[in-house]
């Protein structure tokens, strides 16, 4: 006896016997929702654009794939409960034959790969139906969910009966902790007791054990970080690992538990794609204690992407600009300039601060300091040191080289992509063809220093630089509560400190563009304007104004250009009374003042127009 499923009423005229005509309004076709009535290529084009979830993506007014499916499995898989034994013609629409043999289990793989063993793996596989074909359908009830997905669980593996030599065996219905295996992963992945031989003690040499460290979530604690231990004690081997960084969870920016339902998921490949693997690395180090919970602010990423790799890439890249192969060498010989020394000497401690912390497993202490010395590499080092570079200062452009080949060894285990792509840019022809494959930097007597400084030098060197950002920040506060640019020459400033090398005291004089330092008894700022100061300001304002409209223009350092310039006499006279300076760091071949209708500028109570052509 034969029976015939229609999803309507319209199967009637096909001549079949009333009683063997059944009803069945779950095998209609799919609700499009706002695409009833439109082509199926239409249909077909949307859903297409969900590449990730088009077949759990809903139409407006409509149903998914997926929901299509449950609807199509529970059919089959009451009839096969109901009409054991008879033959049975299901009448449908393309979609839903489609997801016929997709419930019955034909597409299920030869193997064991579970993974892969699900509805959406096997869908798009399908050899789609044309009209009015017909397909034998070879059902296997299978274990399943409730959205009828492959599920081996209770209670059907209850169900298995396993036979060997005459012997039935089934599930016993005590269950050992199914944290067994994993605490007996040390012991299993070097196959023991298989691969010893019988009644051989073994000893830690033997396997893997114990582990130098173990890294998971919190919630480990109870699970694998215990059971570890517990088997390896009932093995009479005794710790499993000596060391333990333990993992807090991720929370959305408010400390709320990502979910989907509540919408506060953080898509991981599109933070990947914003900013990099490396970034999202370092700020999991950088932001707190491996072991606290973890608030994901895409705002504090950001800055982290900026302060760290912006910097690091702006210094390499104004490097590059300025390279020169025929100094980059193994050894170093110590550089005679200040600043030179406190970039190693702020190199130095970096290395020896991370390799003190990763030897004893800490990560956050060397992420925040990394980040910090590349800010000062950045934006005191380098600031300082740009027109030394552009000169072909010998020392500064060694003494860069040095600290950026050294910085991609250290940043190397918490940046391993940017290390190794920084490395590749400066390695030398005899150098290891990986970061990952060199030596961890050392300094002090096992470094490759020619002339290494003292430790106390090097003390010295933190120490007095650190005094004089110091007073540069408060002499800039000074300059800030008085309303004066810093480009504003002023005659001096007064400082308590008398044992300052004329190094630091340069320094302090270029920072904060006074004409003098002097020594006394407060801290103190000279804030009366001369004549004199007035014009080299004026001057320093003019001078950025060009350089900004280089910039605008595309130019490089090297381009040198015509300036045109229309303004006042007593324009020209400023003009040209810092000629040779001006003409020098604006790159200018020649000056020309004639009218033009190039920018106008504004500086002081003086107007210029300038126009450049390269």
């Amino acid at each position: 006896k034969a029976y015939f499923f229609l999803p309507d009423r319209s199967g009637e005229e096909l001549n079949i016997q009333k009683e063997n005509l059944i009803i069945e309004e779950r095998l209609h076709e799919i609700n499009p929702g706002i695409f009833d009535g439109k082509t199926w290529e239409e249909y077909h084009e949307y859903i297409s654009k969900f590449e990730k979830d088009w077949f759990e993506h809903k139409t407006e007014g409509g149903e998914s794939l997926k929901e299509v499916y449950r609807r199509i499995a529970s059919v089959i898989y009451e009839i096969e409960e109901k009409y054991k034994e008879k033959n049975i013609l299901f009448v449908t629409h393309g979609g839903p034959a489609w997801l016929f043999f997709v419930a019955s289990g034909e597409y299920l793989p030869d193997h064991e790969d579970y993974e892969k063993a699900n509805t959406q793996a096997f869908v798009k596989s399908f050899k789609r139906f044309q009209n009015g074909e017909i397909r034998e359908l070879h059902f296997s009830p299978l274990p399943h969910d409730e959205n009828y997905e492959l599920d081996l669980h209770r209670p059907y593996i209850d169900e298995v009966v396993l036979e060997r030599d005459g012997k039935e065996y089934t599930r016993i219905k005590d269950v050992m902790d199914v944290w067994f295996d994993s605490g007996a992963m040390p012991f299993a992945q070097d196959h023991y007791p298989f691969d010893f031989a019988q009644g051989k003690p073994f000893s830690n040499k033997d396997i893997s054990y114990p582990a130098d460290f173990i890294s998971e979530a919190i919630d480990q604690t109870r699970g694998w970080f215990y059971t570890l231990h517990a088997v390896g004690t009932l093995m009479g081997r005794g710790k499993a690992y000596k060391n333990v960084i333990c993992l807090g969870h991720l929370l959305d920016a408010k400390g709320k538990k990502m979910s989907k339902s509540q919408g506060n998921i953080v898509e991981p490949f599109s933070m990947i794609e914003k900013y990099g693997v490396d970034t999202l690395r370092l700020w999991m180090y950088s932001v707190n204690q491996p072991g606290e919970s973890k608030n994901f602010d895409e705002k504090t990423v950001a800055i982290l992407h900026s302060q760290v790799f912006g910097l690091l890439y702006n210094v390499l890249a104004f490097y590059e600009l300025y390279r020169d192969r025929d100094l980059e060498k193994d050894e170093f010989t110590q550089s005679t300039n200040i600043l030179d020394q406190w970039i190693l000497a702020k190199l130095s401690e970096l290395v020896e601060l991370s390799t003190l912390e990763l030897d004893n497993y800490k990560v956050l202490e060397p992420a925040r300091a990394l980040r910090d010395f590349i800010g000062d590499l950045s934006t005191w080092y380098l600031r300082r040191s740009r027109e030394r570079i552009k000169d072909g200062d010998k020392e500064a452009k060694t003494t860069l080289y040095f600290v950026l080949k050294n910085l991609a060894k250290v940043i190397a285990p918490f940046a391993p992509f940017s290390a190794e792509d920084i490395w590749l840019k400066l390695r030398l022809e005899n150098d290891p063809e990986s970061v990952h494959l060199a030596d961890w930097p050392t300094f002090g007597e096992r470094s490759n220093l020619k002339e290494v400084p003292r430790f106390d030098l090097k003390e010295n060197v933190l120490i007095d630089m650190n005094l004089v950002r110091d007073l540069v920040s408060l002499g800039l506060q000074m300059r800030q509560k008085n309303n004066l640019p810093v480009r504003q020459p002023l005659s001096s400033f007064t400082i308590t400190n008398k044992d300052f090398q004329k190094e630091y005291l340069e320094i302090l004089k270029d920072e904060l563009n006074v004409k003098e330092i002097i020594f006394g008894e407060e801290i103190k700022l000279n804030t009366e304007i001369t004549e004199e100061l007035k014009q080299e300001g004026n001057y320093r304002e003019f001078l950025r104004s060009v350089q900004d409209l280089r910039k605008k223009e595309g130019l490089i350092p090297s381009d040198m250009i015509t300036l045109f310039i229309e303004t006042s006499e007593e324009g020209k006279n400023l003009i040209n009374k810092f000629e040779t300076e001006f003409k020098k760091v604006a790159g200018i071949r020649e000056i020309k003042f004639e009218n033009n209708e190039g920018l106008e500028i504004k500086v002081g109570e003086l107007v210029f127009k300038i126009k450049i052509e390269k």
